[in-house]
């Protein structure tokens, strides 16, 4: 019952040659080679060793490998549907059965058919029955013969009749090759998926109901389009091949039409030069798609040759385009030494044999050389040109694969062993690998030694190699059933270092843990002070047991570094020492924390925001700030450990300044929603200060300020998701001003009003945002409003009495009709008939400064006038400060004094 690949072949696979389209669902007890009377268990092991050689002969270029395409393709589907029922051995005797079943109506339909057909004349030719068998392919040579005798006919020799397609040979015969992996018998159902309705091709290409459905260029492209879109598979590999073949043709002048036309006629024309019958044709062409008239149409349009014969020295040049060199020995053979084309094909065949020849001699060579993957590739050239050479093909399948390449060992944290390596430079289609360990040596095959992994992957791990011990690694390939090929090696010694080491500083003594390997002897640790050791030998030894060390010889505020090595026991008790590990300690006191942080949106710029962060600057302790997402389940003033610390979201850095009695940070962070949290490292940890949690938001924009009498009205362009804003009013009179407007709000009162005086001011006005996390701020935007104009008017008035016209008192009374703050006056005189339009035209009589001036309330000055100012002369009163402020003058009669 043992599987014979070579009757296999004979019986099975070279029946199918040529064939096309989906496969026949036909004798699968004959497809799969089963014989009656398997067991469950053969059953297992029968289609396991089918399946592999499907396999293997699939990467051949010849007609072989296509068959081999289908059958896998079908063998997929399969095993989709019937599952273990493959492994029933009564499911093979059901199958059997309704095969013989269905064999028998498709006799008698294909007797009732040839009959119909050929009965006129009583015969058919060889080529014609062979053409009739090749579309019931699921009947073997016993089967056509009972229909042939019960059709009454007689059979004959014939000749075969070529066609030609629009593109060139090469580019047809890729496009046939893709169309045949894809299951697709012409490009018509490439173009259109989902075309389920038959179509016309002779004349031009409609589909009823389908107006908008062409053969063109935009069709390609659009399929080009669509296939980038899709999840990467084989199927889709060959569909981005063959589309690609049909835009090179394009370009070069081809008609998609003519061309899904040719794969149509090339399909039914075979047969009508060997001289099936019409109706037989009519039917093939409306299986490949073809409405019925159009088929009609079609077969009755064809020659009635097929085209005429195609000569022997044409035939032999196809064969060798082909790459079936051998196909193109025999027929040379058979052509007449008398023939006007002997001389020129036999040259041509002789060349090729001697290609062939010289690329199986350069490839043995090549593997006694080591040089593997020449050696393929001399092979897989000489498949090229003799495809259908079977003993050239089982060469190549035996031909050991070329090492794999660059390989690597590396130690991970926890003692195993990573390996990897690269695929051989082969074009083998499935790889498997053996990777094996040995000790102080290199493996010699893929026996020898502890074996580590058997995978298809490039990459394994060793879970527990031996620690302190020079480690050899050796990778080994092959195809499918074929011999292993040389290793790849790479070595390690594996010392795994401590891990999860702690240091925790305390306030006079640094303790430290860690875990070991269970390799480990001993553990040597040892103590350099404000810098880290450069090799494992600086330092002061420290005392220390297996999983812990405890130093008290140590100073506060200093900063000490710990070299920690693990020590392993290699061959014959040699020490052998792990990487250094590092951690650091700075004994200190007990640290307070952080009362109060503030947190500021600077600006934005995409996904980073810049903030500044302030607190007040903390003595005797050092401050780290970190964000995450939420707040951290410690409370303000617990103490935790650094490693922990660490372990909460990102620390926020940036170069800190010193502002008064605050500490202040400025740095890009990510934008959204975050939380603060300042730590303060002390002696026993890191101390926990008040979490500020903080979003920052898109700020508004298009800020302007219109002036409207004594009110200045802010106005802005709201972001999409905003609908509230804080403005913070800065005036010289008053504090800050403080209020949060809604959109509504602002919306009713057309926009944000604000109460301006001779000052002025400055309006920051800051995008708010409310989410379950809280609030997210927007930086603020800032306008200035100029501050409004005062007015002050005033009166020079004498004493009151008799003698008040020689009296030289006088009083200044002045109002406002703002109230002005930090006012200055100057009163000048100046002799003359000219009154003074500045100060500095008259004599200061009197100044009068840091006066606060109330809206409509009058103020009185006293006025001193000089003994040896004469008459006439002029009292004029001028604002020094501040500059807004007007003056409005009396009447004249008023100023002057005669």
């Amino acid at each position: 019952m043992a599987f014979d690949p070579a009757r296999y072949e004979e019986e099975v696979v070279k029946p199918l040659r040529g064939h096309r389209g989906r496969l026949p669902t036909g004798d699968l007890a004959r497809r799969y080679a089963v014989e009656s009377g398997m067991s469950r268990e053969q059953l297992k092991e029968h289609l396991r060793r089918v399946r592999t050689y499907w396999n293997q002969r699939s990467g051949a270029r010849d007609s072989r490998g296509q068959v081999c395409k289908l059958l896998l393709a079908a063998d997929e589907e399969l095993r989709r549907t019937a599952g273990e029922k493959l492994h029933d051995p009564d499911w093979w005797r059901a199958q059997q059965q309704q095969w013989q079943q269905r064999t028998r109506t498709v006799v008698d339909q294909l007797a009732a058919d040839l009959a119909k057909a050929y009965q006129a004349l009583g015969q058919i030719t060889r080529a014609q029955l062979g053409a009739v068998a090749a579309h019931f392919a699921g009947l073997d040579q016993a089967h056509i013969d009972e229909a042939v005798r019960q059709a009454g006919l007689r059979v004959v020799e014939a000749v075969e009749l070529p066609r030609t397609s629009g593109l060139n040979r090469t580019a047809y015969k890729d496009l046939t090759d893709r169309l045949s992996e894809l299951d697709l018998p012409t490009i018509v159902p490439l173009l259109h998926p989902g075309l389920d309705k038959p179509f016309t091709l002779v004349q031009a290409f409609t589909v009823p109901g389908g107006p908008r459905l062409t053969l063109d260029r935009a069709t390609v492209v659009a399929a080009i389009e669509a296939a980038e879109t899709t999840a990467d598979s084989p199927a889709l590999r060959a569909r981005k091949a063959a589309l690609k073949v049909l835009r090179t043709g394009l370009s070069g002048g081809a008609d998609l039409r003519q061309v899904a036309l040719f794969q149509v006629v090339e399909q039914v024309a075979d047969g009508r030069a060997q001289g099936v019958a019409d109706l037989l044709l009519s039917r093939r062409a409306v299986e490949l798609g073809l409405d019925r008239q159009d088929a009609e149409l079609l077969v009755a349009s064809l020659p009635s040759g097929g085209g005429g014969p195609r000569d022997a020295g044409t035939q032999i040049r196809d064969l060798l385009q082909e790459g079936r060199l051998r196909e193109a020995q025999r027929a040379l053979a058979a052509l007449p030494v008398t023939d006007p084309q002997h001389d020129e094909v036999k040259a041509l065949v002789e060349a090729a044999h001697a290609t062939v020849e010289g690329l199986i001699q350069q490839a043995a060579q090549a593997v006694r050389d080591h040089r593997e993957e020449d050696a393929e590739r001399r092979l897989r050239e000489a498949t090229r040109i003799a495809g259908d050479d079977e003993d050239l093909a089982a060469r190549l399948a035996r031909l050991p694969l070329p090492p794999p390449r660059e390989p690597s060992a590396v130690e991970d944290a926890d003692g195993s062993v990573r390996l990897a390596w690269k695929a051989p430079d082969s074009g083998a289609a499935e790889v498997h690998y053996q990777v094996v360990r040995t000790e102080g040596r290199v493996a010699t095959a893929a026996d020898d030694g502890t074996p580590v992994a058997a995978t298809k992957d490039t990459g394994a791990v060793d879970r527990r190699p031996p620690v302190a011990r020079q480690l050899w690694y050796a990778v080994f390939a092959r195809a499918g059933d074929g011999s292993w090929s040389r290793p790849a090696t790479t070595s390690v010694l594996v010392t795994p270092g401590l891990s999860a080491v702690k240091v925790r500083a305390h306030t006079d003594h640094v303790v430290g843990s860690w875990t070991r390997h269970p390799g480990v002897v001993a553990v040597r640790v040892r103590r350099t002070a404000d810098r880290p050791p450069r090799r494992p030998e600086e330092g002061v030894a420290v005392r220390a047991d297996a999983e812990s060390f405890t130093d008290r010889d140590v100073e506060q505020g200093r900063e000490y570094y710990y070299s920690l090595v693990a020590l392993y026991h290699g061959e014959r008790q040699v020490e052998v020492a792990a990487p250094m590990v590092v951690a650091s300690a700075s004994p200190r006191a007990p640290a307070r924390p952080v009362e109060a942080l503030t947190v500021t949106p600077v600006s934005v710029d995409g996904d980073s925001v810049r903030i500044r962060i302030a607190w007040p600057t903390v003595d005797g302790g050092q401050t780290r700030i970190r964000y995450g997402e939420r707040a951290p389940a410690w409370a303000a003033g617990s103490t935790v450990p650094v490693a922990d610390m660490e372990a909460y979201g990102r620390e926020v850095a940036g170069p800190r300044r010193a502002d008064g009695a605050e500490t202040v940070l400025e740095a890009e962070v990510a934008a959204g929603h975050h939380a603060y949290v300042p730590f303060t490292i002390g002696g026993t940890g890191a101390v926990v200060g008040r979490v500020v949690m903080m979003g920052v938001t898109e700020p508004v924009r298009q800020l302007t300020v219109r002036r409207i009498g004594a009110e200045a009205v802010v106005s802005w362009v709201w972001p999409a998701e905003v609908s509230l804003v804080e403005v913070a009013w800065k005036t010289p009179e008053r504090s800050t001003d403080l209020r949060r407007i809604t959109k509504a709000q602002y919306v009713s009162a057309g926009g944000c009003r604000l109460p301006v005086q001779a000052g002025g001011g400055i309006a920051r006005v800051t995008a708010v945002v409310v989410g379950a996390s809280g609030e997210a701020s927007s930086p603020p935007v800032v306008v200035s409003v100029d501050g409004r104009s005062a007015a002050l008017s005033y009166e020079i008035q004498r004493q009151p009495g008799v003698l008040a016209k020689l009296s030289r008192q006088r009083t200044l009374s002045v109002r406002v009709d703002a109230d002005c703050a930090d006012v200055e006056l100057v009163v000048v005189a100046a002799p003359g008939l000219v009154m003074p339009l500045r100060p500095d035209q008259g004599t200061e009589v009197n100044r009068y400064a840091g006066l606060a001036l109330v809206r409509d309330l009058s103020l009185t000055l006293p006025i001193a006038i000089p003994p040896d100012l004469r008459r006439p002369y002029w009292l004029r009163c001028f604002v020094v400060h501040p500059p807004h402020v007007s003056v409005v003058d009396p009447p004249i009669d008023n100023l002057k004094v005669t």
